[in-house]
């Protein structure tokens, strides 16, 4: 009798054990939250929204040559720079993304802003900005930077210049000098592949603060900077007519912007130095727009970056491949700039 009790008792036991599992089993955890996304909408059509955390690998294998001076890449693979040693300029070549850098040649390295601009692997130009005691030239290359011809000298405009240049050729015959004064823009055009320099009007910035700017083509431009009105508005500029600023979009300001670059008419890229107080060390923000700068997402990189502040540079020559410098670094990306990696040690 007691044995069959303890069987019935048993049989119970396993019964409500394996109940338990079952409602175990059939109910769900409740799934997170999503993150709010927060937006911020102008009243010109552009609007600012949360976008993620970009992700900077600092890991990088030692090179030896690294570009110090200038910068240009032509695809995801293919791309020339200057590195500046004493009273020589070597011109190297890249041809994995700028892993690694072969020396092709040297030129004198003169004390002016040295940049250079690519077409694709055989054509470029290099331009040297004017000094004290020489004037600017403008070389040409067709062999892919192993030898190079003076094309121009002492090119005109670029009198009360301020700032390194934006230089860009176009196509083989159509490019651009865009020199900063200390009110104005002035943008220096050829037509005829360099040989000769036609000067615009003065240009006047709308923005009386620092702000950055880059072109897609001889007349079509953006323009980054704070508010006259508000330094704690950002505003963003679209020139179409290579004369005048039309304002497409404002938003709080983040921070100060810092580099520009625009791979077609709808992808844009924009680097922020976020404005920080009492913290050690810098905080960044990369902007990215899909849509011709009518929407923006913000996107915040970890503390662990911290390029040098002095001649940031930005560079897309497609909507995914693009690279960051310094007079220090160089950073890659292959996804519109979410993922970094260090290229340089």
């Amino acid at each position: 009798m007691l044995a069959l009790m303890s069987n019935k008792k048993l049989v119970i036991v396993t019964i409500f054990l394996l109940c338990a599992g079952c409602i175990h089993e059939g109910t769900s955890a409740p799934s997170p939250s999503p993150r709010p996304s927060l937006q911020t909408k102008s009243d010109i059509g552009s609007t600012l929204i949360s976008g993620q955390q970009v992700r900077v690998n600092t890991q990088a294998n030692p090179v030896r040559l690294i570009p110090t001076k200038a910068l240009s890449f032509v695809d995801e693979l293919h791309g020339y720079g200057l590195a500046a040693s004493n009273d020589e300029l070597t011109f190297l070549q890249t041809s994995d993304g700028g892993v690694s850098w072969q020396a092709k040649s040297k030129v004198t390295n003169q004390a002016g802003p040295n940049l250079l601009s690519f077409l694709n692997t055989r054509i470029g130009w290099m331009f040297t900005g004017e000094t004290s005691t020489r004037k600017s030239e403008l070389r040409l290359t067709s062999d892919e930077g192993q030898t190079w011809e003076v094309i121009a000298q002492d090119l005109p405009g670029l009198e009360g210049s301020r700032g390194t240049p934006y230089f860009r050729f176009f196509d083989r015959q159509k490019g651009l000098l865009a020199v900063r004064t200390e009110k104005d823009l002035q943008l220096i055009r050829t037509q005829d592949g360099g040989l000769t320099w036609g000067v615009s009007n003065r240009i006047p910035f709308p923005s009386k603060e620092d702000g950055v700017f880059t072109f897609l083509s001889s007349t079509e431009g953006w323009f980054v900077g704070p508010s006259k009105k508000d330094k704690e508005t950002m505003m963003l500029y679209h020139m179409t007519d290579g004369e005048t600023w039309e304002e497409a979009g404002k938003w709080p300001s983040p921070g100060a912007p810092q580099a520009i670059s625009f791979s077609d008419a709808q992808n844009g890229f924009l680097l922020i130095k976020k404005n920080t107080s009492g913290v050690q060390g810098q905080s960044w923000q990369w902007l990215q727009t899909k849509d011709g700068g009518k929407t923006w997402s913000q996107n915040e990189f970890p503390g662990t970056f911290q390029p040098l502040e002095s001649k940031l540079q930005v560079s897309f020559p497609n909507s995914t491949s693009g690279w960051l410098w310094d007079a220090r670094d160089l950073w890659g990306t292959a996804d519109g700039g979410l993922n970094w990696h260090l290229l340089t040690h």
